[in-house]
């Protein structure tokens, strides 16, 4: 199980506080977008956002804290495009292509989220769950929706098992290489065999128990 992520010494209410606290997280961002994690100093930070070192301390206690309210923040703008969108992706098409969607959006997303900051998030990740801000009831709701409407080629026992276990297993899998074997994110094989596992579980014969 993934670290608490640190957090901010405090909330800033006023808007001028809020003004500040937005400017360092946007040149944290920033400075990571254009020469990665390593040029991520609290001195930097200040100096691209234009506040003085003691500002940066008012709110932040160290770059990680800077860091882990731009993964927050990250987070925050993927569960808002979420909510955003009309309909999601898998609900049209073809079963394979509704499966190879799902892995591809958790892969790239921890690829994504790796590169900002590689030790910071694979501590902290667990903090930055898109199932614990989107609602993993929602998320499971969504898998077995997805198996009803393919319940032509789906062979599972029980859709709604079946449902839980694709939206938390997926994930579950993804993370454990987060942890302990985050090279195997890129590697193609790792991808195909995360498809094949959910193809084949949802579409092969049953076995006789």
């Amino acid at each position: 199980m993934s670290a608490p992520a640190p957090r901010p010494r405090h909330r800033p209410k006023q808007l001028r506080s809020r003004e500040i606290v937005d400017a360092i997280v946007q040149a944290g961002r920033e400075l990571l977008a254009e020469q990665g994690p390593r040029s991520l100093t609290t001195n930097r930070i200040a100096e691209r956002a234009g506040v003085s070192i003691g500002s940066l301390y008012r709110y932040f206690t160290n770059k990680e804290a800077v860091l882990a309210a731009i993964y927050d923040r990250e987070t925050g703008r993927e569960v808002a495009d979420i909510r955003a969108s009309p309909r999601w992706e898998i609900e049209e098409g073809p079963l394979h292509e509704a499966l190879v969607t799902i892995v591809d959006f958790q892969l790239e997303r921890q690829r994504r989220l790796l590169a900002l900051g590689r030790d910071h998030y694979r501590t902290h990740h667990q903090d930055f769950s898109l199932g614990e801000r989107v609602g993993r009831d929602e998320l499971e709701g969504q898998m077995r929706t997805l198996l009803e409407r393919h319940a032509g080629i789906v062979r599972v026992r029980d859709v709604g098992q079946a449902a839980f276990i694709l939206a938390r297993g997926l994930s579950a899998i993804v993370r454990r290489a987060l942890e302990e074997r985050p090279e195997k994110l890129d590697e193609p094989g790792f991808r195909v065999e995360l498809i094949d596992l959910l193809s084949c579980y949802l579409t092969s014969e049953q076995s006789r128990l």
